[in-house]
């Protein structure tokens, strides 16, 4: 396994926000903030006019999405099909896939405190280049006395490249 190309972006106080103009206007705006992170830095590393493998590991996913998911389901008896659509582990690969017009495979890996490292075991499966994306949300503080310490959000991408 070799690393090809890296890219990091963290989320804190008064930092910019993820870099994703290469997106179109009316499909950014829809973006939750784990989307456009992973795909602010999914993209850098992306070999464009390439089809590459996408592996997408985070450990809770889109775990704001799916908060406020589960408390309209509460109060209102019913949720939001956009919103749904945005909480699957899945939205994030599925989305790059898209605008990239990348026809390759793409897998979510979901393991817990794990995920980056099984995230990575996955992606050293492919032969030949693959794309690794690793993600996490910030931690809802209604959550924050069953996970542990809060972080904020941030992605990392690798370009890699297994012989």
């Amino acid at each position: 396994m070799k690393i090809l190309a890296k890219a990091e972006w963290r989320g804190s106080d008064g930092a910019p926000q993820p870099d994703i103009s290469w997106i179109p206007p009316l499909e950014r705006r829809r973006l939750t903030q784990l989307e456009r992170a992973a795909l602010c830095v999914a993209g850098r590393v992306y070999p464009n006019g390439e089809e590459v493998p996408v592996v997408f590991a985070s450990r809770w996913g889109e775990i704001g999405t799916t908060l406020k998911l589960m408390r309209q389901m509460h109060d209102e008896r019913e949720m939001s099909p956009a919103g749904f659509s945005n909480s699957v582990h899945n939205a994030f690969p599925g989305a790059f896939s898209l605008f990239k017009k990348n026809k390759a495979p793409y897998t979510a890996i979901a393991a817990g405190a794990k995920s980056r490292e099984m995230g990575l075991l996955e992606a050293s499966t492919y032969p030949g280049k693959v794309v690794f994306v690793h993600a996490e949300e910030t931690t809802p503080e209604f959550y924050a006395g069953h996970f542990g310490e809060i972080q904020s959000v941030y992605a990392e991408a690798l370009l890699i490249e297994n012989n």
